[in-house]
């Protein structure tokens, strides 16, 4: 997969520092990539593409990088913006329009670099599925690993819910958690009925896990056996969580 990536600052000397550096991390991790660079943002505008990542200033003549933003995640809600910018004060605005990288300037390469890890590791989640049968109409459903909250052990069969679905999946709890367990390693067993995705955990103590997505909580049991295994797993990887 080619991305598809737009950098965009109207001043002339921090674009180039900027493409330099960016271009510098694509290439260690041979990632292949395609460039959009604009030294007028209303070019980006009028250029009326969907880009994978852009990296843009914030306070810029005629078009300022927050408008710029939204207009570019109306396009793809899925592009990761990184704001480069001197303005702190714009911090606030910027996670308000859903940034995802706010990086003062000059920049610093090992938080560039740990952004772009992260948006790539994401971006890569997105071709990571598996298929499952719902057991009330038998049809197949093409799921998304990442979007999967937590599954439940039902009897012989299966409680999914993920961010777009919550049903009963005709195959048993062990398949499930197998399917995922080839595709992600941000799951962990909680109580041996519940297997629950960690990006989504808000909280959790001795006896239950509390998740969280789009304003609605979910709880899934917690055991004595997995607590120490469960927290453990969540310290190591809570820097890759969030």
């Amino acid at each position: 997969m080619k991305l598809k990536i737009a950098v965009c600052d109207d001043e002339l000397s921090d674009l180039n520092a900027e493409i330099e550096m960016i271009n510098s991390i694509f290439t260690e991790k041979q990632t292949d990539r395609e460039y959009c660079i604009f030294h007028d943002p209303n070019k980006l505008l009028s250029a009326g593409a969907d880009y994978d990542m852009a990296f843009l200033d914030i306070k810029m003549d005629g078009v300022d990088g927050i408008a710029l933003s939204k207009k570019l995640l109306e396009k793809n809600k899925n592009c990761f913006v990184f704001f480069i910018t001197n303005y702190q004060i714009y911090l606030d605005k910027a996670f308000d329009v859903g940034a995802f990288r706010f990086l003062p300037k000059p920049l610093d390469r090992s938080r560039l670099e740990r952004g772009i890890d992260s948006a790539l590791e994401k971006i890569k989640d997105r071709d990571r599925r598996i298929s499952l049968t719902n057991r009330k109409n038998k049809v197949s459903l093409d799921i998304e690993t990442a979007s999967i909250i937590y599954i439940e052990n039902i009897s012989r069969h299966t409680h999914v819910v993920s961010k777009d679905y919550d049903f009963i999946a005709e195959e048993p709890f062990k398949t499930v958690k197998s399917l995922i367990e080839k595709e992600a390693a941000y799951f962990a067993q909680s109580h041996q009925s519940f297997y629950v995705n960690m990006r989504y955990v808000t909280d959790y103590d001795r006896q239950s896990v509390t998740l969280a997505y789009g304003g609605r909580k979910y709880t899934a049991a917690m055991s004595r056996r997995c607590y120490g295994g469960f927290d453990k797993k969540f310290f190591m990887r809570a820097g890759e969580i969030r």
